[in-house]
């Protein structure tokens, strides 16, 4: 997944970049350009479908985040709860799925260990496209704001969920991210 997001990224900047970008030296590890068309299109439907689950999840997740800071009582779009099978419902167009059940047990629990980073996304996204349009993976992989916004997003999304004992979500499970430092 990795080496295919690479050379999806290096595609994009080929795309984006000045014409002579692609035929200039590059420093890069051969494995991204060497990644078949098959393999780069099978990884990223992958990503696509764990990118609609966690993003399902993410939704969810702003509902507790929301009552744990005691911003609300009632969700927009019908729960007159935060629970998490009203939560589910509210998500089950979004996420391809029939039976509440499974949205539960296979998108909510397996997004659990980055649903800090999930949310904030989600958060960032209604807030940005708006005026930017839709955006596209290029920009988390690409764009140092947004990658420093979702990760600072995300930093304090995982304060909210430590410091609130009553949220269904076990802090220490959460995916710690930090921001590396750049001279």
């Amino acid at each position: 997944m990795h080496a295919s997001l690479c050379h999806h990224a290096l595609r994009v900047l080929c795309a984006i970049e000045e014409p002579d970008w692609a035929l200039s030296p590059q420093l890069m590890k051969p494995l991204y350009a060497l990644r078949t068309p098959d393999e780069v299109r099978k990884d990223l439907r992958t990503l696509q479908r764990r990118l609609r689950d966690r993003m399902a999840a993410g939704r969810m997740a702003i509902g507790f985040l929301k009552k744990a800071v005691g911003g609300m009582t009632e969700l927009a779009g019908g729960p007159s709860r935060v629970s998490i099978n009203q939560l589910v419902r509210l998500v089950l167009d979004d996420t391809g799925q029939i039976d509440p059940e499974n949205v539960e047990t296979r998108i909510w629990r397996q997004s659990l260990p980055a649903i800090h980073i999930a949310s904030t996304i989600q958060v960032y996204l209604q807030l940005a496209e708006p005026d930017m349009g839709k955006l596209g993976l290029e920009t988390f992989l690409l764009n140092r704001g947004a990658i420093e916004c979702v990760v600072r997003g995300a930093e304090f999304h995982a304060s909210i969920i430590e410091q609130s004992p009553h949220l269904p979500i076990d802090p220490t499970r959460l995916i710690r991210i930090r921001l590396a430092d750049i001279h």
